[in-house]
């Protein structure tokens, strides 16, 4: 995936088969020359009114064609007969596949690039680093014993979670929490690992309102009932899951509301301990752990 592509003129018509692609093609300024997107784009509004061109999983060539794009950003979560269909039909497709917060700066920069709106872009990662910063300076340091334990879930029959290489878990250590689920990607938790972990916050997060639908669920689970989170009323929804779940600028709001539910535990936890948690003043963006959203994005798929 990492062929060289030369974009000769600066394209007029932008084609997007991927939310995330789209909300990162408005921030930087390049909104106007967006011609098509998916039916799941809905940030910002001006998004929805944007010709679409199906859904990111069942895209429809013909509306792409017919759109006549100079450039398509794509993403691996098309799938790789969808892109090679792109490519076959002559379009120049630029496949972001983000791994990392840094990834994300990374497309945002280059999204810039590729569409003239280079100064832009870097206004938008500098705003979004500052504000990163502002929370990091402060966690970053905390030791693992004193980080509260953070289970995130994104279903809960089964239960699936957040693990390592996904969005959540960077911002989970970024908001100064430790993600009880060390297995890769969105492994289902069984509730045995769940007891054992003791978390002592839980995060539930669910596309169109399945938030509610999965903190109701945990928090009637007669296992469960026994673990901090759930004894201490620490089940928190997440209302708008896209600003965790969607590699793009709006991630720094979800590392916000993160912290608004992790921060007040570490302090308990300095509290208990009667140690203060040590914090480094000097700002710093240190990107945590490895994450790929891709496979979030096919579950809230499954879901919806």
């Amino acid at each position: 995936m990492n062929n060289t592509i030369t974009i000769e003129t600066k394209p007029e018509r932008i084609l997007s088969t991927m939310p995330s692609n789209t909300e990162i093609l408005f921030a930087v300024g390049a909104g106007d020359n967006v011609v098509g997107g998916t039916i799941h784009d809905e940030y910002p509004p001006e998004a929805v009114n944007i010709s679409k061109v199906g859904g990111y999983t069942n895209l429809d060539f013909e509306a792409i064609v017919n759109l006549e794009p100079d450039v398509v950003f794509a993403s691996e979560a098309n799938g790789e007969d969808a892109t090679n269909m792109l490519k076959d039909l002559g379009f120049t497709v630029i496949i972001l596949e983000p791994k990392t917060i840094d990834d994300i700066m990374s497309n945002i920069e280059l999204i810039g690039e590729v569409t003239g709106n280079k100064e832009t872009a870097l206004s938008v990662t500098d705003d979004m680093k500052a504000q990163m910063d502002a929370i990091t300076s402060k966690t970053e340091d905390v030791p693992t014993e004193e980080r509260p334990r953070v289970l995130y879930l994104i279903w809960h029959d089964p239960m699936y979670s957040a693990g390592l290489d996904s969005y959540p878990d960077d911002l989970i250590a970024m908001a100064g929490g430790n993600n009880i689920q060390k297995a890769e990607g969105w492994p289902v938790i069984n509730l045995e690992d769940v007891i054992a972990s003791n978390p002592q916050i839980i995060i539930c997060s669910g596309m169109g309102g399945g938030s509610y639908t999965i903190m109701e669920s945990i928090k009637n689970n007669d296992a469960l009932v026994q673990t901090d989170a759930i004894k201490n009323n620490k089940v928190y929804p997440i209302e708008d899951p896209s600003i965790i779940e969607i590699p793009g600028p709006r991630i720094v709001e979800g590392l916000k509301e993160l912290h608004g539910y992790i921060g007040p535990e570490i302090k308990v936890n300095e509290e208990e301990t009667g140690e203060e948690a040590p914090v480094n003043n000097t700002p710093g963006f240190g990107v945590l752990a490895a994450s790929c959203m891709l496979v979030a994005g096919y579950l809230r798929a499954k879901r919806s």
